[in-house]
């Protein structure tokens, strides 16, 4: 285990093992308290998105319009960006002089800071998750006599579920051929950012389409995601895993498949 002398005497980056410590602690009587919540790229996960507009009381269509920016990433397919107020300080909307008022439902970003990943392919591959201590000259939580191993932090801040959720996500994310192969199909682009952001619209498209002529979906798991947002985020990772990956883990209706077989003139 790393004690905290010799991190202060460390130079460079230092990846933090499970069991070595850091220093941090942030309340409101510091100085810098919400500092870090300005002129600051924040990019949310699908599962950060399912959270806040529900913290928030709005639909996902809302909570999208309202406080969310849409860019097209390296491999073609759309991520969500927080839009900062449009002010000198660009301040987190969440954020008042007494904190987060979402804090219970902050963003991972918000959540592991003052660690940043440090991650590689191979790492990703793995599905092994490294961190360093960011290096914030502002911050005083990183000087403050407070130490806690990364294994304790990362529970006390709920990062696990935030981890499963983003697993699910990176199925898609760090697939080789979709990172190889850019997507620049407007349909696909529309229906990913549906099934991983805008939820609700992915319910209505389920319930609403002729989604379930096509698709055998057992009568339990559709009950569930009639009301339960991660069952519903689940099932559409699960969508997108069969339509850009080829997976074979959703089941075609039999007389679905029929159908699209004579459309292609496929005995």
């Amino acid at each position: 285990m790393t004690n905290r002398n010799e991190l202060k005497g460390k130079q460079g980056l230092v990846v933090l093992k499970p069991d070595d410590v850091f220093q941090f602690s942030c309340n409101a009587n510091m100085d810098c308290f919400t500092r870090c919540c300005r002129d600051i790229t924040i990019f949310l996960t699908p599962y950060d998105v399912l959270r806040m507009k529900n913290a928030l009381h709005m639909s996902s269509g809302g909570f999208l319009s309202k406080y969310t920016v849409t860019l097209i990433g390296d491999t073609g397919l759309p991520v969500v960006v927080l839009k900062m107020r449009d002010d000198d300080e660009k301040r987190c909307p969440f954020v008042k002089s007494s904190g987060c008022m979402i804090y219970a439902d902050r963003p991972w970003a918000c959540r592991i800071y003052p660690l940043q990943p440090e991650s590689t392919p191979l790492t990703e591959k793995a599905g092994k998750t490294y961190y360093s201590v960011m290096n914030v000259p502002f911050c005083l939580g990183l000087e403050a006599d407070r130490t806690l191993s990364l294994t304790e932090y990362v529970e006390e801040q709920g990062i696990p579920v935030y981890m499963e959720m983003e697993a699910l996500y990176k199925k898609i994310t760090t697939n080789e051929r979709l990172i190889k192969e850019k997507i620049t199909n407007k349909k696909i682009q529309e229906m990913y950012f549906m099934a991983c952001y805008d939820l609700d619209r992915f319910r209505r498209f389920v319930f609403d389409s002729t989604f379930l002529d096509r698709f055998d979906i057992k009568q339990q798991q559709l009950e569930k995601i009639k009301s339960d947002d991660v069952a519903l985020y689940c099932f559409a990772i699960q969508w997108l895993e069969y339509g850009l990956l080829a997976q074979n883990v959703m089941a075609v209706k039999p007389e679905a498949m029929a159908a699209k077989k004579a459309e292609l003139g496929i005995e």
